[in-house]
């Protein structure tokens, strides 16, 4: 067990983000760059003045560090960073083996160190791991290292003429990054871009936190390969969250491929892909696959009005045609396209010609743009109140129509009453309108299948922000007498057996049948004669899991057989797993009237932790694979989610004149299996429970099978 403080819960996960001072790194009074050269054509060169042209205009003295050489292209220089007067904000290391030059930093009291140089984790060698696991050992105490195999793309200026809250970028790949950053040219805002590389200290979840919490930050976007903390990543969406900032990510890793990509590049193990989509949904990180969804979805956030009321969406297009295009994808995704109030029908007849379409989706017949009817019957759309957001797609470039029609988007989108979204799907941009648009930061998309995923977005955004509860609260802080029992019986050195799995379960609050351990013929005989009806009998072994696999569970016994078939039980025992140690036999009566059979269990998956499921149980499981996930902590309303979710939810709500389940005696044992893992999950590697059988509503449910096991290494 890690030992619990004041920074960590009872199994040793952070409680809260680390508290850094980011003053230094983002407004440097001093800063040194090691490896400073100016031989012609050297990445050294190129990357010393590249900093000094960023930093000294802000003030910064810049210092270059080289071994023998007196000064760099004009500038002063020193041999060592502990000649340098005073104190350094900022030192950057660019030569072959940067420990020595970081060793000297941390001496010197350097508050940031950026590691420009690669060789590290990302190799895949043993060599390598050292050498970075030698960078994170420096950076324990004051110094902060960002990288190594990283760049300076944190120092880089930005726009300040552009309207509108400001994008947080964070990468973990540069040229991944670069086309997020030239974002600019759709107006969109540039607050900073931290480009992190292999993370040995500074990581994803410290910059996000930060950005999380600058006023002016109006979205954060980011590529990722993988994340160093599971359990930080969520602190750090939990604090986006509770401040109002959206964050939009691309993820790889679906494929096997992209995880060894992921590795290869950044030395970051990407981990479960349904895991994360879990974590990303509880924590309301926005998902998207491409980078121009990143852009323009990001983008968006920024430059919206914050979305509140319904869901209607109203399309003014220039086309029928474009409209039923539209009209098609949104009902595709979910999105609501409602008729306009009748209000707004006839005082658009009043504008709209008869032959055009006067409800939503609008038909201008592209000719209305250009007339004062055009600006009418956009404020037309907007002020309905069945309407909460306008997209207005152009399709093609007409001289003397799109620039009107852009003007008219400007105004409106600069008072702010309701999102407005524009698709430019021409491939003509050299125009004025599409100019106009973008400098006055109008929410640009280049496809419609991209604008459709942004309205998804800003609904699900919407949403989650009205039902947000941070689960933190859940967090245990003491130990318990229950998870000191629990923490006992884990770590005798040794795996449980199914009796002692569901009494560990059991003192959880999770309902488990009534059985009995019968250890002889004649006990077997009594055990079943003691039920009212059939038994199910199952060898009783810590060393034996898949005992249906080995014939080992015998269903339907009868008192009369009963004797047999425990004799059966044991020689097939000995038979098929001789080193396996039989405490007996287990007795436990038919469960009847469920309506389904569940399946809840807990694992291991880094880097989160443990991680609790539920799906579709019984023979089935393997077989469909139907399960969600939850990343503890989590609140009973995401548990509620992980039950609906499944494709089995009808099964258990009640289909085709079926009974109703018991989804919340369900989603109770959710619950409390969360309870176990958060007090005692890193003592355990895995549990399986597995029937669940759910009783028709208010009949609860109860586990027939279940199957602890202990972390290895936990005994003593």
């Amino acid at each position: 067990m890690t030992a619990a403080g004041p920074e960590h819960d009872l199994i040793g996960r952070p409680m809260a983000l680390r508290h850094i001072d980011w003053a230094p790194l983002f407004s440097p009074a001093r800063a040194a760059f090691i490896g400073a050269t100016d031989r012609e054509g050297t990445q050294q060169r190129a990357q010393w003045l590249f900093l000094k042209e960023r930093l000294e205009p802000r003030g910064c003295e810049m210092i270059p560090v080289h071994p023998t050489k007196k000064e760099i292209l004009g500038t002063p220089a020193v041999a060592s960073v502990l000649d340098i007067d005073g104190d350094v904000d900022v030192a950057v290391i660019l030569i072959r083996d940067p420990l020595p030059a970081l060793q000297e930093c941390v001496q010197k009291g350097v508050r940031f160190v950026i590691v420009f140089s690669a060789g590290f984790a990302e190799l895949g060698t043993a060599e390598g791991r050292e050498a970075e696991a030698a960078i994170t050992a420096l950076a324990k105490g004051e110094t902060h290292v960002i990288g190594p195999n990283t760049n300076l793309n944190i120092f880089e200026p930005w726009r300040q003429d552009l309207p509108g809250r400001k994008l947080a970028i964070v990468t973990q790949s540069g040229f991944q990054g670069r086309p997020i950053s030239q974002g600019q040219v759709y107006g969109i805002p540039i607050h900073s871009w931290a480009t992190l590389g292999n993370e040995a200290d500074i990581e994803w979840a410290d910059l996000v936190g930060h950005y999380a919490s600058v006023p002016d930050v109006g979205a954060i976007v980011s590529y990722v390969e993988g994340f160093k903390n599971g359990r930080t990543l969520m602190l750090a969406a939990d604090a986006a969250a509770r401040s109002g900032v959206p964050i939009v990510a691309i993820k790889v890793g679906r494929s096997q491929e992209g995880q060894v990509m992921a590795l290869a590049h950044t030395g970051h193990l990407t981990g479960p892909d349904q895991v994360h989509d879990a974590a990303f949904e509880q924590t309301g990180i926005v998902r998207v696959d491409d980078l121009d969804e990143a852009i323009e979805i990001s983008g968006m956030f920024c430059h919206s009005p914050r979305l509140t009321g319904n869901d209607g969406l109203a399309l003014y297009t220039l086309s029928g045609g474009t409209a039923a295009h539209l009209v098609d994808l949104c009902g595709a995704a979910g999105i609501p396209v409602p008729r306009f109030e009748d209000r707004t029908i006839r005082a658009l007849a009043e504008h709209v010609p008869s032959i055009l379409r006067m409800d939503n989706p609008l038909d201008s017949g592209g000719t209305l743009t250009a007339t004062p009817a055009g600006r009418a019957t956009l404020e037309l759309a907007l002020a309905d109140n069945n309407i909460n957001m306008l997209m207005v797609p152009i399709t093609g470039v007409f001289p003397g129509m799109i620039e009107p029609l852009a003007r008219d988007l400007v105004d409106l989108h600069q008072q702010a009453r309701k999102p407005i979204l524009v698709v430019w799907v021409s491939p003509v941009r050299d125009n004025d309108g599409y100019r106009l648009l973008c400098e006055h930061g109008v929410p640009l998309f280049h496809s419609f299948g991209s604008a459709v995923r942004g309205v998804q977005a800003l609904l699900g955004q919407r949403r989650f922000s009205e039902q947000y509860q941070s689960p933190f609260r859940l967090l245990a802080r003491t130990p318990t007498l229950l998870s000191r029992s629990a923490r006992k019986a884990l770590r005798r050195g040794k795996p449980l057996d199914e009796a002692e799995s569901k009494s560990l379960l059991r003192s959880y609050g999770i309902p488990v049948v009534e059985e009995h351990v019968v250890t002889s013929p004649a006990d077997a005989a009594r055990a079943v004669e003691a039920l009212d009806g059939p038994a199910v009998l199952k060898i009783l072994s810590p060393d034996i899991t898949h005992k249906s696999d080995l014939g080992l569970v015998r269903v339907g016994v009868a008192a009369g057989a009963a004797a047999d078939t425990y004799r059966q039980l044991i020689d097939v025992a000995s038979r098929e797993a001789p080193e396996a140690k039989v405490r007996g036999v287990l007795v436990q009566p038919m469960v009847a009237d469920a309506v389904a059979e569940a399946i809840v269990g807990l694992s291991q998956q880094e880097p989160f932790g443990p991680v609790v499921m539920v799906g579709l149980g019984g023979v089935f499981t393997e077989v469909f694979a139907d399960v969600a996930f939850g990343v503890p902590p989590f609140t009973r309303s995401w548990a509620e989610r992980m039950v609906s979710g499944i494709k089995a939810a009808p099964l258990l709500t009640g289909s085709r004149g079926r009974p109703a389940g018991d989804v919340s005696a369900l989603v109770d044992v959710v619950m409390n299996l969360q309870r176990l893992a958060l007090e005692v999950g890193d003592e355990i590697a895995e549990v399986d429970i597995n029937p669940v059988m759910v009783h028709p509503a208010g009949g609860g449910v109860v586990a027939v099978d279940a199957l602890v096991v202990p972390a290895r290494g936990s005994g003593g």
